[in-house]
């Protein structure tokens, strides 16, 4: 690092982005990744900076960095010399040190990526899927994971030691997707037969989430939710669901279903409707004529909203209108920081989306406290994919209740 760069890294920020850390006995784990998150919000920060944002004495953010250090998950750079006493040496984390991967599987096709311990993206694959479920396209599955493991492990030379999980996301077995005859279609458990053939043909550890949920770990990691431990993520694509983060841990509920928030009956002229048959791109789709399964079916998407079709324009005033409400609906029963708006769509339809819902907003009575306005979160085809490889990250890296726990048992 530059001495410049290392300089404004030290300087900055006056209250660091960092959990408590414990300095109690046993709670060693828990230590560890708070620094490691301190790092990964902020940047570059010296053991002093490390020790007034988390309140760990300074003995203990020493040792933790030399630990970490030596197995090559931080790296420091150029002492640099702020104001009397001595140098600072600012410490990162080494985006190499260590890679994840994660795969989002529907039933047209599987998206896989990996992504180093930033969470930015190093590889990525996309290939169509046939009928017949897992079995007739498990060796597709597996060519683009072995594609994606070869160029990580290219970029530093790095062994499986380092590879610290493969996050599957799949839609949930509800809603546009429940009448699917795709064999894949079934509950989101530990039993799901994806995770027994991914960990036996891989030797990682696999964990399986909604489709949602993973985008929403993927806006915590990279994206507009960085930071924010109280959030809710709703998520446009084929269907319309979500993501809660609270207390800084995602929820998934007692079927993994939590965030399912296009099953909610709204009322119609022609009686109760799901709100994602309202709003997700399965109704655009018709109305353009589009197929799902098509490979350029993100560029035909954006073509018709940057040209203005009007059928785009229609979907996006009454999607608004409807995700206005949802809006609403969710600030009142959580309170969170921030509500994301984020979906499996162009650039240009997610901009004109979230507009939209502003609008709506705009011309409805405020009312006290104001609430913060919805966010514009990610778009594009490797969201979920991502947020899906954030969990072995976040499974080995973040700070939570259930990490503590195991480590003191």
């Amino acid at each position: 690092m530059a001495q410049k760069s290392g300089q404004a890294a030290i300087e900055a920020p006056v209250q660091p982005l960092t959990k408590a850390g414990a300095n109690i006995a046993g709670a060693s784990e828990h230590n560890r990744r708070v620094v490691m998150q301190g790092l990964r919000l902020n940047g570059a920060m010296s053991r002093a900076q490390i020790s007034r944002g988390t309140g760990l004495v300074p003995q203990t953010v020493s040792n933790i960095i030399y630990d970490l250090e030596a197995e090559g998950l931080v790296v420091a750079a150029e002492p640099v010399r702020a104001g009397r006493g001595q140098p600072a040496t600012p410490y990162s984390i080494a985006r190499h040190g260590a890679f994840a991967f994660g795969m989002q599987i529907d039933v047209h096709r599987v998206r896989t990526v990996a992504v180093d311990l930033l969470g930015e993206i190093v590889a990525e694959t996309e290939c169509a899927l046939g009928p017949g479920g897992l079995e007739a396209n498990f060796g597709t599955i597996l060519a683009a994971f072995h594609r994606v493991v070869t160029i990580s492990t290219r970029l530093a030379g790095t062994t499986t030691r380092r590879h610290l999980g493969l996050g599957v996301a799949m839609p949930a077995p509800t809603g546009v997707h429940a009448q699917s005859d795709d064999p894949w279609m079934v509950s989101l458990g530990d039993d799901h037969p994806v995770i027994k053939a991914l960990q036996q043909a891989t030797g990682l550890l696999v964990s399986l989430h909604h489709d949602a949920s993973a985008a929403a770990v993927a806006e915590r990691l990279v994206g507009c939710a960085k930071g924010l431990d109280d959030f809710v993520l709703l998520f446009v694509g084929y269907g319309l669901g979500g993501g809660l983060y609270v207390g800084g841990e995602l929820q998934r509920g007692t079927n993994r279903l939590a965030g399912e928030i296009g099953l909610i009956y709204v009322p119609t002229p022609d009686g109760p409707v799901p709100l994602e048959e309202l709003t997700a791109l399965k109704r655009l789709y018709a109305q353009l004529g589009l197929d799902p399964s098509q490979t350029d079916l993100l560029d035909r998407l954006d073509h018709a909203a940057k040209t203005g079709a009007p059928e785009v324009r229609n979907w996006v005033r009454e999607s608004a209108r409807h995700l206005a409400w949802a809006v609403d609906l969710v600030e009142c029963l959580f309170d969170p920081e921030g509500v994301v708006i984020a979906g499996q769509m162009p650039d240009a339809l997610l901009d004109a989306l979230h507009a939209a819902i502003l609008t709506e907003q705009d011309a409805w009575p405020r009312r006290a406290p104001l609430r913060p306005r919805p966010l514009r979160g990610s778009a594009g085809p490797f969201s979920v994919a991502v947020g899906a490889a954030a969990d072995p990250i976040a499974r080995a890296f973040d700070p939570s209740l259930s990490a503590m726990t195991k480590a003191q048992g």
